[in-house]
Formats: C-alpha cells, sequence, structure tokens
C-alpha cells in the first residue's frame, strides 16, 4: 500500500546527463552496458553491466580535468573491483587444492615416521573426500575429525592456501579491460 506523503512542498527533481555505451566484440563476454554519469567536477559514477550482473561505483575525488571515463582508464582493476564487489577475491576456496595438501601431509608424515602404513592409507583415502568440499564451512560439519587429526585443533588457519583462482573474479577483471579499451578507443576517436 502506497504511503501518503504529509510534506506540502514538492519533490526535487535534477537532471543529469548520462552517456550510455554498448561494447560488443570482446573476447568471450557478452555485450556490455556502461553508463557514464559526470556529476560535477572531480565527481563521477559509472554502472558496467554485462549478462545479468550490473556493478556501479561513485568517485567524489578524481583527478582534475578528468571525467568519469578518463579517470575510470587510468584505475587499477584490483582497485576498481574492490569498489564493485568488496567481498570477490582473486582467489577461492578449492576442495581439490586442500585434498592435495592432506595426501602431502600424510605422506610427510608417513615418511617421518609419525603414522604407521594402514593409518597413513586410510588418511590418505580419506582425504579424498575434501575434493567435493565446496567451502570451510562445509568442512566443520562435515569433516572436522579428520581435518584436526590432519592439521591440528585449529586446521582452518592452516588452510588458506587451498585456494584456485576466483573465476567470478577473472570475469570482472576481464569485462573492466574491455570497458577501458574501449574508453580509450573512444577518447581517442573524439580526440582526432
Amino acid at each position: 500500500m502506497p504511503t501518503e506523503n504529509k510534506s506540502t512542498a514538492p519533490l526535487q527533481v535534477e537532471r543529469s546527463t548520462v552517456t550510455k555505451l554498448v561494447i560488443t566484440g570482446a573476447a568471450n563476454l557478452d555485450p556490455i552496458t556502461v553508463f557514464l554519469e559526470d556529476l560535477a567536477p572531480c565527481k563521477g559514477k559509472i554502472t558496467v553491466s554485462c549478462w545479468s550482473k550490473s556493478w556501479t561505483a561513485y568517485w567524489g575525488g578524481m583527478w582534475d580535468g578528468l571525467n568519469i571515463g578518463q579517470f575510470f582508464c587510468k584505475l587499477n582493476t584490483a582497485y576498481i573491483i574492490g569498489y564493485f564487489d568488496q567481498a570477490i577475491s582473486p582467489r577461492q576456496f578449492s576442495g581439490e587444492a586442500l585434498a592435495n595438501k592432506a595426501q602431502i601431509t600424510v605422506l610427510k608424515e608417513r615418511r617421518g615416521g609419525e603414522l604407521g602404513q594402514d593409518e597413513a592409507r586410510e588418511l590418505f583415502t580419506e582425504a579424498e573426500d575434501f575434493r567435493d568440499s565446496p567451502s570451510i564451512d562445509h568442512l566443520h560439519s562435515a569433516h572436522s575429525e579428520l581435518m584436526s587429526k590432519l592439521f591440528g585443533d585449529e586446521w582452518w588457519h592452516l588452510t588458506n592456501d587451498a585456494t584456485e583462482p576466483n573465476p567470478d573474479y577473472a570475469y570482472l577483471e576481464r569485462i573492466i579491460h574491455a570497458v577501458q579499451q574501449a574508453l580509450s578507443q573512444e577518447h581517442q576517436q573524439v580526440a582526432a
């Protein structure tokens, strides 16, 4: 149910000019839509969309003399990704990497005489179950006892390197590179 506006003052509406670009032809990417908005000197906003995802960033302290497109082109990709999605990381948990690490640990302990042949074989085989683990949280509920046997009571600290490249990060990185390339190309055409 709509709420009534009890204020008698009219709503304030501001207009701004937005530039829309559609980028096609980027290798292994769907068309990319970019909205650029220069709000005031040194202030701008960009929205990038590809397939069903969108990312937006606002900068209120851009370098003098640059519009949002020029500013965006000068930024480091990792910096932009941090603005677009603070939760995304270049690496993510990998059950494959964890299983490999666990099996290497078992082999080292067997060679060092800390594990007997049968116990080592059993742990080595059980470590295969890690390959299907989607996250550290899953390990807490499904394999906590085995993880403690292999890595000690605070095993979650020792699994930080059980990672692989994050395909979502790489995807966003490719999109940003395509947008920067297109913006630079457009800027060169306008300047010519």
